[in-house]
């Protein structure tokens, strides 16, 4: 997953600029963890004051095992902060890096790209 992410960012063309990221719409591959006692990972910004389980990857380090992800702030649809992923209509990225144990982690969910590009579309009731 870092890889691709990776090559999203890094892949350049002479006439189309970062191609990848324009048909995808973001440099971002969102995704949740799921922990070995099968909870979601939440992990805390104390900075932004904000507790979220959506991620970003940022760095794997194969010989400790460890990894490090950026925390990605959910929003609903009043711009309200929220982890219930039926809720969720937004990410937005955030500078924050956590370092995790990746030998407490039993499963990965990826989510749509879109989610970062925070268009919605509330039809009307009648």
């Amino acid at each position: 997953m870092k890889d691709l992410q990776d090559i999203m960012m890094d892949f350049h063309s002479k006439y189309f600029g970062q191609l990848l990221v324009k048909i995808v719409g973001s440099d971002t591959i969102p995704f949740f963890l799921i922990t070995n006692s099968g909870a979601h990972l939440r992990l805390m910004d104390t900075v932004k004051d904000f507790e979220t389980e959506f991620f970003r990857i940022e760095d794997v380090d194969k010989d400790r095992y460890r990894g490090t992800v950026s925390l990605l702030r959910a929003f609903d649809y009043e711009g309200n902060d929220t982890n219930s992923l039926a809720d969720v209509v937004r990410l937005e990225k955030t500078s924050t890096e956590k370092s995790i144990e990746l030998s407490s982690i039993s499963a990965i969910q990826l989510l749509k790209p879109d989610m970062l590009k925070g268009k919605f579309i509330i039809e009307p009731k009648w």
